[in-house]
């Protein structure tokens, strides 16, 4: 029996939410700060890998420097209200709690349960308001690290903390960016959950060969594995 059970975020426990929504949001964003809205959208996904590894700083200082590459610069007023808009939405993706009889399961039962997660900042800004942390031993926030999977040190900055060694945990995830892969490199043993798949936004370097365990719910979990 495992001693942790790690989890992705979006697309696992929550839905990561649509591109058009995720657009849409970026084009609101776009005319606060007074950039155009198509390039803005196409720069927010060109940046993933420099936002969900923090090195654009904390949100107001990537609006500035979004905006600045566009030709922008927002003033207090803007960048606050861009700031609301952009939060607005992500405490929107952390609502739905389709995961929570899982996770209220897990913790029941003496599992300690963590989070590995690509982000940006706005994900861990939104944590604590939300449901979801209450339930969790220990997080770890890409944006925040500075790296993120498949990197082990993001998965061993949660096992570490736990006290437990890889081997002895499991890991469950949609399989975006190599996640399933690079659990498993480390020992665990890594499953894959298809119950979001119909409405997930872009994955980043998707793993669509995956060849290990796959569940189509999270309450298959507890069927098959716990």
């Amino acid at each position: 029996m495992p001693a942790a059970v790690l989890f992705d975020l979006y697309g696992t426990l929550v839905p990561a939410g649509t591109n058009h929504a995720r657009d849409a949001v970026a084009r609101k964003v776009a005319s606060v700060l007074g950039v155009d809205n198509e390039s803005f959208v196409e720069l927010y996904r060109s940046t993933f890998d420099l936002r969900t590894r923090g090195l654009l700083g904390d949100l107001a200082d990537t609006y500035v420097e979004l905006a600045g590459r566009l030709g922008g610069s927002p003033n207090p007023t803007q960048l606050e209200h861009a700031m609301a808009i952009r939060l607005e939405f992500a405490r929107e993706l952390l609502e739905p709690r389709l995961a929570e009889s899982v996770l209220f399961g897990l913790q029941s039962a003496g599992y300690q349960i963590g989070l590995v997660t690509d982000c940006s900042i706005e994900t861990p800004l939104s944590w604590h308001s939300s449901w979801l942390h209450h339930y969790f031993d220990v997080v770890a926030f890409s944006c925040q690290l500075g790296f993120r999977k498949p990197d082990p040190r993001i998965y061993l900055s949660v096992t570490t903390e736990m006290r437990v060694s890889p081997e002895d945990c499991i890991f469950v995830g949609d399989g975006g960016s190599n996640e399933l892969s690079g659990a498993r490199s480390l020992g665990m043993r890594a499953i894959r959950v298809d119950e979001f798949s119909s409405c997930k936004a872009d994955r980043n370097d998707e793993e669509v060969d995956w060849d290990g365990d796959t569940i189509e719910t999270l309450g298959d979990l507890f069927k098959e594995f716990i």
